[in-house]
């Protein structure tokens, strides 16, 4: 797991460690199944494995991790049932997040909204899309979904939405799908316009529903794959 694991300054160290180790499985640098050693990341970190203990244990009760008796952890494979209530429950908190970001920033964040979409656009362009593509994809996706979070002023919110992220290697599938890379790019510019327009309760309903049916065929995709 070499250069996996970079520090975080100014929290504890098993606060340090638990934010790494979660940032290295949702940016898929360690995929699920995968195994985790107390000591690769301990030594990466220049830490103790006390707190690598620590951040183990905390995600365990995340769900994200399952810890091996004296050995570490393993990354922990979503069940497709447990895909499905997690983008349930980020459908409802995040249309939340987008009604109260349209109502604080409206046509403000929708010139953001805007130029993410332009990105998403130039990456969607190609029909078929190599592994580099595709994680600039989720990457980009990602981005235009923080700003919704981060706009909406509610640090509980975007806590709680952090909570919630699947690993990157989850969308990959989705991503690579010309078609779906289509219709998330339709429903992000109507969302845009939402906020352009500074309709909060459009925007909620979008958002709603766009994660409704990415939840659909995110887990199709997942079938098929």
């Amino acid at each position: 797991m070499t250069d996996k694991f970079k520090q975080i300054k100014g929290v504890s160290l098993a606060d340090q460690a638990r934010e790494v180790i979660r940032s290295a499985v949702l940016n898929g640098s360690i995929k699920p199944g995968e195994k985790i050693t107390i000591e690769d990341v301990a030594m990466q970190l220049g830490i103790s494995r006390t707190p690598v203990r620590e951040a183990l244990k905390a995600l365990e009760g995340d769900g994200m991790v399952r810890l091996l008796p004296h050995r570490g952890a393993i990354v922990e494979p979503f069940a497709l049932d447990e895909v499905r209530i997690r983008y349930v429950v980020a459908g409802m908190l995040e249309g939340y997040a987008a009604e109260l970001a349209c109502k604080r920033q409206g046509s403000e964040l929708a010139e953001k909204l805007e130029a993410n979409c332009r990105e998403l656009a130039r990456l969607c362009k190609k029909k078929k899309v190599t592994a580099a593509q595709v994680r600039e994809l989720v990457a980009t996706n990602r981005a235009f979904h923080d700003l919704i979070r981060e706009g909406s002023g509610s640090q509980t919110l975007v806590r709680l939405l952090d909570t919630l992220r699947q690993p990157s290697s989850y969308s990959q599938n989705y991503w690579s799908n010309p078609e779906s890379r289509q219709i998330s790019l339709e429903i992000h510019q109507a969302i845009t316009e939402a906020f352009r327009a500074e309709d909060p309760i459009l925007a909620r309903k979008l958002v709603e529903k766009h994660l409704s049916e990415a939840r659909e065929r995110l887990i199709t995709a997942r079938r098929e794959s």
